[in-house]
C-alpha cells in the first residue's frame, strides 16, 4: 500500500542524518597531513603488466607532466593514505592494496576515516549545502563553493597532471620540497574549512529541530539507508549496485 507519514517522514530525514554525521565526524578527526593528494596518482597508477588504468578516460584532455615510472615511484614510496572513501572506487585496481586504509571500503567507513585535512571531504561541502537548500543561507553556500574550489584546485595543482594552461600552477608532491608546500596549503584550507562546517553543522542541527520530531529521528536512526551499507572497491560498481547483504 502507500507509505504512511511515518514512512514518509522517515525517508525525509534520512540524507540530513547522514551529513550531520558526516560532518561531526570529520570535526572531531584528527587530520592526516602526509597523504599528499595521491589518490590522483593511484588512479594513474600502472605498474608493469597491469592493464590501462579505467579512470584514465576522465582525464583525457590533459597531459601528465611526469612519466609513468615516476607516477609508479610515488604510489609505490610509501603507499597512499586516502581516507576518503569515494576516491578510492577511483584508483586503478592495482593500486588498491596499497592503500593504508583499506581496498575495499563500505560507505559506513566513512564516519570512521573522514577527517578534516581531506581536499575532498571539503569538496563535499558542496553537495552537503545543498542538501540543505532552501534552507541554508546564501552566505554559507558561497563559502562552501569558495572552500570546494580551492581544495580542487590544489588538488588538480597536486596531481601528476599539467592543467597550467586552466591557470592551475603546479605542486610537485613528488618533491620533498613540494610535499612541504602541499602541507602547508593543505593546513590553511583545513583551518578555512572548519569554520564553514562547524556553520554547515549549526544548519543541520536547527533544520532537524524545526522540521522533525524525536520519533521519527528515531525511527531513521535505527532504520538507515540500504546505501549505508554499500561496499566500494577500485574500479567498481556505484555504491548503489554494490550493496552489502546484511
Amino acid at each position: 500500500g502507500a507509505p504512511t507519514m511515518m514512512e514518509q517522514a522517515k525517508k525525509a530525514v534520512v540524507p540530513y542524518l547522514w551529513y550531520r554525521s558526516v560532518l561531526q565526524q570529520t570535526l572531531i578527526a584528527e587530520p592526516i597531513l602526509h597523504c599528499f593528494g595521491l589518490h590522483e596518482w593511484a588512479m594513474q597508477y600502472q605498474p608493469e603488466g597491469a592493464p590501462e588504468p579505467p579512470s584514465a578516460k576522465y582525464q583525457t584532455h590533459l597531459s601528465l607532466r611526469v612519466p609513468r615510472n615516476t607516477i609508479n615511484q610515488v604510489v609505490e614510496r610509501k603507499g597512499v593514505h586516502c581516507t576518503h572513501v569515494d576516491a578510492l572506487r577511483y584508483f586503478a585496481p592495482a593500486a588498491g592494496p596499497l592503500n593504508h586504509h583499506g581496498a575495499n571500503l563500505q560507505r559506513t567507513d566513512q564516519l570512521r576515516l573522514e577527517q578534516p585535512a581531506c581536499v575532498h571531504a571539503h569538496m563535499d561541502l558542496i553537495r552537503i549545502s545543498l542538501r540543505l537548500q532552501p534552507f541554508l543561507s546564501a552566505e554559507l553556500l558561497c563559502d562552501a563553493v569558495e572552500i570546494a574550489l580551492r581544495a580542487r584546485k590544489l588538488d588538480v595543482a597536486a596531481s601528476p597532471y599539467d592543467a597550467t594552461m586552466y591557470g592551475v600552477g603546479i605542486v610537485p608532491i613528488e618533491t620533498p620540497e613540494g610535499r612541504a608546500q602541499y602541507k602547508a596549503e593543505q593546513k590553511a584550507l583545513m583551518h578555512d574549512a572548519e569554520i564553514v562546517r562547524r556553520a554547515m553543522l549549526q544548519a543541520y542541527d536547527t533544520l532537524l529541530h524545526v522540521a522533525f520530531d524525536a520519533e521519527t529521528i528515531g525511527h531513521a536512526e535505527n532504520q538507515p539507508d540500504p546505501e549505508r551499507y554499500a561496499s566500494a572497491q577500485p574500479g567498481g560498481l556505484p555504491w548503489r549496485k554494490n550493496l552489502v547483504s546484511r
